[in-house]
């Protein structure tokens, strides 16, 4: 019986872009002749996928339990509308597909969490906070992770692509001629933050990159508010600062407001998320719009996927718009056009 990895090696592809090809994901960057070929060869081998091998059987969803993993508190989640804007998408896709059964898990972000999820059918995890090198973690089935991709090779996953957002927005601000760009943002519990990370490499290509113009707390407005003033206190003020999210670049326009510093004129600012208050902020706050709540419907598709039959693993990239307002300094600088 042919495999995946039967048919990569015969594209000279990898598994995963097999699976995501015979699975029709129009996501994937491929070229036509390349899925063709991959397409070709599993007819040539005759190659079933696993719900074709196991007859089509069709579960009743209205007894499948979903279980979604978030590591906020029901308050913090309540501050930050990303997150909630996930998990409103989880529910209301299982409402949908007519999964009647979901279960909240709430776990603590740094401390070591127990592994126990009850008899539920798919897992979804919100961000992250475990090791998931550990081999007992990766025998776990039927489990999606949203805003994050421990390993690709065993998990599905629906991310942002963050290497494209930072660069967006680094490449926004040198274009209007800042050379001293800051970063504000708040920690993993398991490594970098993408947005630190390329953040960090974008700037040390280019030659720019200062590490007294980064500033990394928590990920509240009153941790951008402090961190703002850190930095202010310091001297040698950027004339701009990418923030990873809406909720610090809020604080963080507070603190210039408190301290005379006008933005943009003085410090230009762009965040993340685009929450609603961001549009009515001044000055409104240029960001990112993050489709939150497609990312977790598309979670929710991955699993039934999975529990359906599916074994290997896809990476579903949720499209971002970049949204410029007038924190950046845009509407004041004719002629220049958002990269």
């Amino acid at each position: 019986m042919a495999t995946i990895r039967d048919i990569a090696k015969l594209a000279g592809v990898s598994n995963v872009t097999v699976s995501r090809v015979l699975n029709d994901d129009h996501t994937l960057s491929v070229t036509d002749e390349t899925r063709q070929r991959i397409l070709s060869i599993a007819d040539e081998l005759d190659y079933q996928t696993p719900r074709n091998r196991k007859g089509n059987k069709q579960k009743d969803l209205s007894k499948i339990k979903i279980g979604t993993v978030m590591f906020l508190t029901e308050d913090q989640e309540e501050m930050d509308r990303y997150f909630m804007s996930i998990r409103q998408g989880i529910q209301k896709e299982c409402a949908a597909a007519g999964v009647k059964s979901t279960e909240i898990f709430r776990k603590s972000l740094f401390e070591t969490p127990d592994m126990n999820f009850g008899d539920v059918d798919g897992l979804i995890f919100i961000d992250r906070s475990y090791n998931f090198n550990d081999q007992p973690v990766k025998q776990m089935k039927n489990v999606v992770f949203v805003d994050s991709s421990p390993d690709i090779e065993s998990f599905d996953s629906v991310v942002i692509d963050f290497e494209r957002v930072t660069q967006q927005a680094l490449n926004h601000l040198i274009g209007m001629g800042h050379t001293k760009i800051g970063y504000i943002g708040g920690p993993r519990a398991y490594g970098k933050d993408p947005r630190q990370h390329f953040y960090e490499r974008i700037m040390k290509e280019k030659g720019l990159f200062n590490t007294d113009y980064m500033y990394i707390g928590g990920w509240w407005s009153s941790e951008g508010n402090r961190l703002m003033n850190e930095a202010i206190d310091r001297g040698d003020l950027p004339t701009a600062f990418f923030i990873a999210s809406d909720q610090l670049a809020i604080g963080a326009l507070h603190a210039l407001k408190e301290a005379g510093i006008q933005a943009p004129e003085d410090v230009a600012i762009i965040g993340f998320n685009d929450i609603e208050i961001s549009q009515f902020m001044s000055p409104p706050l240029t960001t990112f719009h993050i489709q939150a709540e497609l990312m977790g419907r598309m979670a929710v598709k991955l699993v039934l996927d999975q529990i359906r039959g599916r074994e290997e693993p896809v990476q579903v990239v949720v499209p971002t718009k970049f949204i410029v307002r007038s924190s950046c300094g845009f509407e004041a600088a004719k002629g220049v056009i958002p990269v």
